[in-house]
C-alpha cells in the first residue's frame, strides 16, 4: 500500500463513516408528523389563522392525481381555496378538477388555463397564471403529486405565525408503486436525500426548500421579485427561499412530511429523473454537490478499501453495519417498509449519477430536454412551454 494514496483513502473512509454517526444523531433527535397521524399532534392548534390559497400547477394524470387532490379538499381548516392551473385545455388533469368540484361544491375549488409564459421553466409559468386569480395573502405552492393529511394546513399556517420566517418548507416520504425502479427512486429519496437535508439543517440555518410545500405570504414573493424572478431557474423552489433569505428571513423546515408517489416504470425514467435532482442540486449548490459524495458511505469506502491494503475491510465492515442501523432507524420513523438491498442498490447508482452530474449540460423534465448553464439557469428544447 502506497501511502500517498492508502492515507487518503483512509481519511474519506473515516468521514464516511463520521456523516453516517452524524446522521444517525439528526435521525434519532427528528420527530416527523407523517399525514396518518398528524391530527394525534394538531389538536392543540388553534384553527383560526389566515385565509389560504394553495396552489396547484397540474400537468398530465399518471393515476395517482385525483388521489392526491383530494387529500388537500378535506382540510380541517376553516378558511382556503384551491386553484390548478394547466397550460393547455385538453390536459388530462383537467378531468380530475372536475370531478373534485362535483363532489365538493361546497369547497372553492377553481381551474384556470393559461398560457402565459414567463420564462423556460415550465411550473413557473403555470403558477404565474394560477397566482393572478388567487384571492389570499397567505400562498401554500405545493407539486401535483403531493398527499397530506387533514390538519397539513393547520400545521404550516401555525409555523408561518413568525414573522422571521419567510417560507415554510416540507420534506416528503417517497411511497413507490408497483416497479422495481420506483422502489429504487423511493430507496434514495428516504435513505439518502431525507436525512442529508435533516443533517444539513442540524449543522447550520436550513437553506433546502422544496416544491412539495412552499408556504409564503404574498409581500414576501413580492419582495423577492415575484414569479419571473424565478421563471429561468431549474431550481425556483430553492431560489424562492434564497431570495427570501437575503431579506433577513428564515427558510423553515417544518416537522410535517408530506407524501409523494414515485412511479419510474423503467431504468430510464429512474435516471433521467435521478439525474435532474442530481444536477438540479449542483446548479444551487455546487460546492456542497461536489462534496456530496460522502453521502453514498458504503459504494465510496468499496472502492476505497483496495488502497488501504489488509485494514480496508475495517472501514467496510463499520460503513455496513452502520448502514444498516441507519436504514432501519429512518424506516422506522417513515413508518415505511423498504428493502435494504433496494437501498443499497439505489446508494450504488446514486454515487454513479453524482458522477454524471459533474458534467451533465441537460436534463430531461416533462418530456422535454432542457440544457442548463452554469448558474442554473435552464433554457427549453422540444416543446418546454408546456
Amino acid at each position: 500500500m502506497c501511502w500517498w494514496i492508502g492515507g487518503p483513502a483512509a481519511l474519506l473512509s473515516l468521514a464516511a463513516v463520521v456523516y453516517l454517526l452524524m446522521a444517525l444523531r439528526a435521525i434519532a433527535r427528528w420527530h416527523p408528523i407523517l399525514p396518518e397521524r398528524d391530527a394525534a399532534v394538531s389538536g392543540d392548534i388553534l384553527c383560526d389563522g389566515p385565509g389560504i390559497s394553495v396552489l396547484k400547477p397540474l400537468h398530465g394524470d399518471e393515476g395517482d392525481l385525483y388521489a392526491a387532490l383530494r387529500s388537500f379538499c378535506v382540510q380541517d381548516y376553516p378558511a382556503f381555496e384551491m386553484v390548478f392551473g394547466v397550460q393547455h385545455p385538453d390536459d388530462p388533469a383537467v378531468a380530475v378538477v372536475l370531478q373534485l368540484q362535483a363532489e365538493f361544491p361546497a369547497l372553492a375549488l377553481r381551474w384556470v388555463c393559461t398560457e402565459a409564459h414567463i420564462g423556460s421553466n415550465p411550473k413557473v409559468n403555470n403558477l404565474a397564471g394560477i397566482l393572478a386569480v388567487c384571492r389570499y395573502d397567505t400562498l401554500v405552492i405545493s407539486d401535483a403529486d403531493i398527499s397530506v393529511g387533514p390538519y397539513y394546513l393547520r400545521q404550516i399556517c401555525a409555523s408561518l405565525q413568525n414573522r422571521n420566517v419567510g417560507v415554510v418548507t416540507c420534506l416528503y416520504r417517497a411511497r413507490p408503486v408497483a416497479t422495481f425502479w420506483s422502489r429504487v427512486l423511493a430507496g434514495q429519496v428516504n435513505d439518502l436525500f431525507l436525512p442529508s437535508v435533516l443533517l444539513a439543517a442540524r449543522l447550520g440555518p436550513n437553506i433546502f426548500c422544496g416544491g412539495a410545500t412552499m408556504a409564503l405570504r404574498r409581500r414576501t414573493l413580492e419582495a423577492v421579485g415575484g414569479l419571473p424572478r424565478l421563471a429561468n431557474q431549474l431550481a425556483d423552489d430553492y431560489w424562492l427561499g434564497a431570495y427570501s433569505r437575503q431579506l433577513g428571513q428564515a427558510t423553515l423546515l417544518a416537522d410535517y412530511v408530506v407524501d409523494t408517489e414515485v412511479r419510474e416504470a423503467n431504468f430510464r425514467a429512474f435516471y433521467q429523473h435521478a439525474l435532474r435532482w442530481s444536477r438540479t442540486t449542483r446548479s444551487v449548490q455546487p460546492l456542497g454537490h461536489t462534496f456530496s459524495f460522502l453521502t453514498y458511505p458504503l459504494p465510496l469506502v468499496l472502492l476505497l478499501a483496495p488502497w488501504m491494503g489488509l485494514w480496508g475491510g475495517v472501514p467496510l465492515g463499520v460503513v455496513l453495519l452502520l448502514r444498516l442501523v441507519y436504514h432501519r432507524q429512518i424506516m422506522h420513523k417513515l413508518g415505511a417498509d423498504g428493502s435494504f438491498g433496494v437501498a443499497l442498490l439505489g446508494e450504488f447508482l446514486g454515487l454513479w449519477i453524482w458522477f454524471h452530474a459533474l458534467f451533465a449540460r441537460h436534463v430531461a423534465w416533462r418530456g422535454s430536454q432542457f440544457a442548463i448553464a452554469a448558474d442554473g439557469r435552464m433554457d427549453g428544447h422540444d416543446g418546454a412551454k408546456r
